[in-house]
C-alpha cells in the first residue's frame, strides 16, 4: 500500500475527507472537508507528511481539527 494511501486513511478515521495536498519546499497543506458539517480546513503541516510518523500525523491533525 502506498505510503499516501496510510495517511489518507487516518484521516478519513477522524472524519475527514482529503481533497489536495500542496506540497511546498518545508511543508505540506492539506486540503480536507470535515464530513459532519461539510467545512473545508486548511491544515498546515509542520513538515512533509512523509517524515512524520503516524502517530505523530495523527495528533497533529486532531489538535488542528478540535479548535
Amino acid at each position: 500500500m502506498p505510503r499516501h494511501t496510510v495517511y489518507r486513511k487516518m484521516l478519513e478515521k477522524l472524519g475527514l475527507k482529503q481533497l489536495d495536498v500542496y506540497r511546498y519546499k518545508d511543508r505540506d497543506v492539506i486540503r480536507a472537508l470535515k464530513i459532519v458539517d461539510n467545512k473545508i480546513l486548511l491544515i498546515e503541516l509542520p513538515r512533509h507528511r512523509e517524515e512524520m510518523s503516524t502517530e505523530e500525523f495523527t495528533n497533529y491533525i486532531r489538535s488542528k481539527i478540535s479548535k
